[in-house]
C-alpha cells in the first residue's frame, strides 16, 4: 500500500478518518493525501456578484489556516500532502481524482445518520461507485479486540461470487497483517426458522459450509475462525461482528457483469446499513 486518500472531517469534528489513515500509514509506509472540502452554494446563484463572491476566498483561506494547524498537530508521513478543495460534490471529485492518480485506499469518516441504512447520501454514493477499496470509519471506543471479519457470500456455486469472496479475503489478510489483527470470516444463509430445523436443510447446510471452507482454502488466506450462521444476513452478520467486538467488517460490493456489475447488492446494502463498526468496501 503506497497512497491513501483521506477525506477529512470538518474542523469542528473529531478527525477519525485521519487517525485511521495515520495508523495504517505508519505500518505500511504509505503516503497520505489529505483533502478538506469547502463550498458555499450561494456563489453559484445567477446574478449574484460583487462583494458576496469574496466569501469564496475568505472561506478557503480560513480552511487553509486550519489545515496548516492540523498538519502541525499530526505528524504526517514523509511525502504526504494536504489541500483545500472547493467543490460542491465530494463523490464526483473523488472519482475524477482516482481516475488521474494512483490511490490504493480511500478513507473517510462515516456520515452516520437516520434514514436510508444509517449512512448519509455521500457515503452511499462512494460505496456504490468507487473503483478503489473504501474505508468508512466510525467512533468505536467499545472495541476490545483487534479482529477483522470478512462477510462472505454463501453462493459459492457462482464463479463471480467466489472471486469476490476471495478478493475480500485477500484484502482482509492484507489489512490484518498491517493492523496486527486476526482475520475471521462469516457466511450467512438467509433461511427462516421453519426451514433451518429440517434435517434435509441441516445436511445441505453442512455441505455448504464445506464449500465455503474450500473457497477460503483456495484463496490461500488463513482465517482464525469461520462463522456459519442462518437467518437474516443483516442481523446475523452484524451480530457476529458485534459479539466479537471486531474493529472492521469487509463487504464485497458487486458481482454482476455488464453495466450493472458495480451495483451494490441488496444483501450487502442491508449488512452495511446495520453495521456498528468500521466498514471496508471491496470493489
Amino acid at each position: 500500500m503506497q497512497n491513501i486518500l483521506v477525506i477529512l472531517d470538518k474542523p469542528k469534528h473529531e478527525q477519525i478518518a485521519l487517525e485511521r489513515a495515520l495508523e495504517l500509514a505508519q505500518k505500511s509506509g504509505a503516503k497520505l493525501k489529505l483533502v478538506s472540502f469547502v463550498y458555499e452554494p450561494v456563489v453559484s446563484i445567477p446574478m449574484l456578484s460583487g462583494s458576496i463572491l469574496n466569501i469564496t476566498d475568505q472561506i478557503q483561506k480560513e480552511r487553509g489556516q486550519w489545515l496548516d494547524a492540523l498538519q502541525e498537530e499530526y505528524s504526517l508521513p514523509e511525502g504526504s500532502s494536504a489541500e483545500v478543495i472547493w467543490h460542491h460534490d465530494i463523490p464526483s471529485w473523488t472519482l475524477e481524482y482516482l481516475a488521474d492518480n494512483q490511490v490504493d485506499l480511500v478513507v473517510k469518516t462515516a456520515q452516520k445518520q437516520f434514514g436510508r441504512g444509517g449512512f448519509g447520501s455521500i457515503d452511499w454514493r462512494l460505496i456504490e461507485s468507487l473503483p478503489t477499496p473504501l474505508w468508512l470509519a466510525v467512533n468505536t471506543h467499545w472495541i476490545k479486540r483487534d479482529r477483522i471479519v470478512a462477510a462472505l457470500d454463501p453462493a459459492v456455486d457462482n464463479a463471480l461470487h467466489v472471486e469476490l469472496n476471495q478478493r475480500a479475503l485477500k484484502l482482509g489478510e492484507q489489512f490484518g497483517k498491517l493492523l496486527d489483527a486476526d482475520l475471521e470470516a462469516v457466511a450467512c444463509v438467509p433461511a427462516p426458522g421453519e426451514i433451518k430445523d429440517l434435517d434435509k436443510f441441516r445436511e445441505q447446510a453442512g455441505a455448504l459450509l464445506q464449500a465455503v471452507d474450500k473457497v477460503i482454502a483456495d484463496s490461500g488466506v488463513a482465517c482464525k475462525q469461520t462463522h456459519f450462521v442462518t437467518g437474516k444476513p443483516a442481523a446475523e452478520v452484524n451480530r457476529v461482528v458485534d459479539r466479537n467486538k471486531a474493529r472492521m467488517i469487509l463487504v464485497g460490493r458487486g458481482v454482476r457483469k455488464g453495466p450493472k456489475g458495480f451495483l451494490l447488492g441488496n444483501t450487502a446494502e442491508r449488512i452495511l446499513g446495520r453495521a456498528n463498526t468500521d466498514i471496508l468496501i471491496v470493489p
